[in-house]
């Protein structure tokens, strides 16, 4: 049987000193001699034909060195797909300078290279485009409308037509005395990290190319660089240095990287490019996106039997980095739930927005939203507690492993015990005492599941290594973004190995250090990079008592202890001194996601008066495996419910009806701070440990951002539905919630 490792207590992180006292080193504290700045000028229009792009009038600048347009760099596009190899319709590739179409505001025009940022960016401001404006589809419906195309030669704006799974499923839900349907929009969001993207390429005196950016894939991003841009992958190095939040969208490939590789390899000198905080809203990967109409029918015992999904994905101008995004939605659309019938149907449309890309979640928290809406309006349509609902309908512990109508294998856990605990926790009463008092409050639930670990046949790299003087050096395929890596590898090997953690080095983000990698994404740094650094050490400590009984001439079974008495560096400085190594290295493949779950309830007040949402209490229950380390856990847990929070309650990104952003930066995209949060998050843990990795872990980063936004929003239905409101359109702002309050109110009052 695999060794699992214990439970850990509550250690400091050792990263933690470092960023905290400014120690840290980002893309942007990096200024190799003789640098030089990129900046872009970028389309101003959503959708136009015929673009000519000048920029003489830039590169009359003083301090200007150079400017291109696509001609002048002639770039391979970016490949249109569908994700993990799916092929997307053939012209709806990218390019990353526009040629002569401008498909969404923001959209790369041009670079321009000078000796200084502010020089840059000014001399981007005198490039002129002449252009032919063209029809704008501004919004899904209008995409599948089809009246105007972004890509004609494609002949459709669908990206996938519509495709139901399981293949020719056809649900009789009017058999059922019980039916509804709810209508649901995830809508955009912006990632929002506090250091946006910053890209830095470094040609070296050697004829090398080094390229710090802050990514969570470095040896994706040196493929696609290589491929791009035309380089020898023996000449390319890929850094990654502290990485001030990435949150999805610093997974992804964007235009402004093989252009500015581009112009560093042309001009041989090293080009930064930092993106400005409007560039992030206007051009960044924004996630969601994403409609749903889910139908619900059964018996009115409150038995769900029957389930429609229907899904439209909106990518944005071109079928990139998210456009398998509402394919991972689909997989979990039927929910943590048992129901007899499904058919999901998936529809993915361009539109004249910027790309999406895959954010914290990634189609899992629209899956939750979708069925956890609908099971709250089932509940009210049989008359019936949505808990109870749920209570009846949930997978249970003895149908696991359970395979969903979609194709999910849920690998294990007791969903019912979550909620009950969840509800618990939320003090139920004190919800009716105050509502007796006459407060607006509402209590909201939901029940999820998520996937973690992404492609089931994804590896990851690990190796350990034992140097002569006891030092251990742990490196890593995965990219430290925040998580606590160093922490968590440094303890999982010292673990195996029975040294303290700060004896262990480890090393990562670096492909020259590091000489395979998939990377940090999907929740599957742990479950894949940590047991490849377990399994690794493990090889490791055998080699150890080995080389130790020789030296005390016993069998290795005959040890006392771990190694005789011996310490690690008494061996290993043995071994070195014959010539040998003490060294293992694996590319772990789980063959299999693992699917954490978990509950969340939420307590609100509302202001009948202003609309506002106060939320009074956020309960999560979570069950992500075995925990390696509750600090981190936690502080996972935590962060994501904050920004479920704020998906509910604050951020949207707003286009208006020609396709120009309005919410640009962060004066008018609204964030949530400190004061936002709930008083104090209440959270409790179940632990099932998954049977696909030895350590028995599963995701735990993204978990608040499933299971908040439908708690929260069921909360506040929950608190209006006795005034006439019965549905709500997140975020609930103020003004959203008031509209909808006196809308009730006008339809409530008699004819005159």
């Amino acid at each position: 049987m695999s060794e699992r490792l214990p439970e850990a207590g509550w250690q400091p992180r050792r990263e933690d000193a470092r960023l905290l006292n400014g120690g840290a080193r980002y893309t942007a504290d990096i200024r190799p001699d003789g640098c030089l700045y990129a900046a872009f000028a970028r389309a101003t229009v959503a959708s136009a034909t015929g673009v000519t792009v000048d920029v003489e009038a830039a590169r009359s600048l003083p301090g200007v060195v150079a400017a291109f347009v696509a001609a002048d760099l002639d770039l391979k596009d970016i490949p249109a797909t569908l994700g993990h190899g799916r092929p997307a319709p053939p012209a709806m590739t990218r390019p990353p300078l526009v040629r002569d179409r401008i498909r969404y505001v923001g959209e790369p025009l041009a670079v321009v290279v000078a000796d200084d940022p502010y020089v840059a960016a000014d001399a981007a401001t005198l490039v002129t485009a002449t252009y032919d404006p063209a029809p704008v589809v501004a919004t899904p419906a209008a995409a599948l409308d089809g009246a105007a195309l972004l890509f004609p030669d494609a002949g459709t704006n669908l990206v996938l037509p519509a495709v139901t799974i399981p293949e020719g499923a056809t649900p009789d839900l009017d058999r059922w005395p019980v039916r509804v349907t709810v209508e649901v929009e995830n809508p955009r969001l912006a990632p929002v990290p506090m250091e946006p993207i910053a890209f830095v390429a470094a040609p070296g005196p050697d004829g090398r190319l080094t390229i710090y950016c802050g990514h969570q894939a470095p040896h994706r991003l040196k493929r696609q660089m290589c491929d791009l841009v035309g380089l020898d992958p023996a000449a390319v190095r890929v850094v990654v240095p502290d990485v001030g939040g990435a949150f999805g969208m610093k997974a992804q490939l964007y235009p402004e990287y093989p252009v500015v590789t581009a112009c560093a390899a042309r001009l041989g000198r090293p080009v930064a490019w930092h993106q400005t905080r409007t560039e992030q809203f206007e051009s960044g990967a924004h996630g969601r996106g994403m409609y749903q109409r889910v139908e619900l029918a059964g018996t009115e015992d409150g038995r769900i039997r029957a389930a429609r999904v229907e899904i439209l994905g909106d990518v944005g101008a071109y079928p990139h980095n998210g456009s398998a995004v509402p394919l991972f939605t689909r997989l979990m659309a039927q929910g943590a739930y048992d129901i007899d019938e499904v058919a999901v149907t998936t529809r993915i449309v361009v539109t004249n927005r910027a790309p999406t890309g895959p954010y914290r979640g990634a189609g899992r928290p629209e899956a939750a939203y979708g069925m956890e809406r609908a099971v709250d309006a089932y509940a009210q349509a049989a008359g019936l507690d949505p808990a109870e609902v749920r209570l009846r309908n949930l997978i249970r512990p003895e149908q696991m492993p359970y395979r969903t109508h979609t194709g999910a294998l849920y690998d294990g856990g007791d969903y019912a015990a979550a909620l009950r605990m969840a509800l618990d926790l939320a003090g139920t009463g004190e919800v009716a005492a105050a509502r007796a008092a006459g407060a607006t409050v509402g209590l909201g639930m939901c029940v999820y599941v998520e996937r973690s670990n992404g492609d089931p046949a994804g590896t990851e790299y690990g190796s350990v290594s034992v140097h002569p003087d006891g030092t251990v050096v742990a490196r890593s395929g995965s990219s430290a973004l925040g998580q606590g890596h160093e922490s968590v590898w440094s303890r999982i090997v010292g673990d195996a190995l029975g040294v303290p953690a700060s004896d262990v080095r480890v090393v990562q983000g670096d492909t020259d250090a590091v000489p395979a990698g998939t990377g940090s994404f999907a929740s599957r740094s742990a479950t894949v990079g940590g047991s490849a650094l377990h399994n690794a050490a493990l090889a490791v400590r055998e080699q150890l008592r080995d080389a130790a009984a020789k030296l005390l001439g016993v069998p290795p079974g005959e040890l006392a202890g771990h190694l005789g008495g011996l310490s690690v560096a008494e061996v290993a400085g043995a071994v070195h001194a014959e010539g040998g190594r003490l060294f293992a290295e694996q590319e772990f493949a789980s063959g299999a996601q693992n699917f954490p779950y978990g509950a969340c309830v939420a307590v609100v007040t509302v202001d009948q008066d202003t609309g506002l949402v106060t939320l009074r209490r956020l309960v999560a229950v979570d069950d992500c495996g075995v925990v390696l380390d509750p600090l981190i856990v936690e502080g996972q847990l935590e962060g994501s419910l904050l920004q479920g929070v704020a998906q509910a309650l604050f951020e949207e990104v707003v286009y208006d009806g020609d396709g120009r952003p309005l919410t640009t930066d962060l004066g008018s995209y609204t964030l949530p701070t400190a004061p936002d949060a709930p008083p104090g998050y209440v959270t409790g843990r179940l632990v099932t440990p998954a049977p696909s990795n030895p350590l028995g872990v599963k995701g735990a980063g993204e978990a608040g951002c499933i299971g908040a936004p439908p708690a929260i929003v069921n909360a506040v239905l929950d608190a209006l539905r006795p005034y006439g409101v019965d549905d709500l359109r997140m975020p609930l702002t103020p003004a959203r919630v008031w509209a909808a309050l006196q809308t009730s109110r006008t339809a409530q009052m008699p004819s005159l």
